[in-house]
């Protein structure tokens, strides 16, 4: 192998390794509250913006396999029973994946519309399996934390696409060791 290759493929896997950096940052901001007064802790559900924005814009950054262990992660260090988080980001993800093609050709606007009924959903679902599984009805603060961190979720959305798009811009296309330039 050339110098020439082994620096296109470092390079490729740089670009490649920042997306799961920015992925992982966003994954530790998901497990970390934000204290605001009178609204108790909140939770934005940063993940759930990552496989969202992936699942559209280049569904090979976050295969479905890799969204379980992530969901998994999440779980286990947010003291949330293990599963609920991936199952969710996995639906979410499947449901993505088969309207992409019409979320792709959508302005701004509507796929942050889109992001912010999963978001909605996604709160709502997690609160309902939470309910079942520890066989008990929250109370109506609860619920009400749920929706507050859903409309936080979407709210935020914007500025992390930004993130997004930005690490989106930089990343390779594919790696192809016989025509790595050119």
């Amino acid at each position: 192998m050339s110098q020439l290759a082994i620096f296109d493929f470092l390079n490729w896997s740089v670009r490649l390794a920042l997306a799961q950096l920015v992925t992982f940052v966003l994954l530790m901001l998901n497990v970390s509250s934000l204290s605001l007064p009178h609204a108790g802790d909140l939770k934005p559900f940063f993940l759930l913006m990552v496989v969202y924005y992936w699942s559209i814009y280049r569904p090979t950054v976050m295969p479905i396999a890799y969204t379980f262990v992530l969901g998994i992660l999440i779980d286990l260090l947010s003291d949330m029973p293990v599963g609920v988080s991936a199952l969710i980001l996995i639906i979410v993800q499947i449901i993505v994946l088969k309207s992409r093609l019409f979320l792709m050709g959508q302005p701004f606007i509507m796929v942050w519309l889109g992001f912010a009924i999963v978001s909605f959903a996604y709160a709502l679902l997690s609160w309902f399996l939470l309910t079942l599984i520890n066989f008990v009805i929250f109370p109506k603060e609860t619920f009400v934390q749920v929706l507050i961190a859903g409309l936080l979720t979407a709210l935020i959305f914007p500025l992390v696409t930004l993130v997004l798009q930005a690490v989106h811009r930089i990343l390779p296309t594919t790696y192809d060791p016989l025509h790595s330039r050119g």
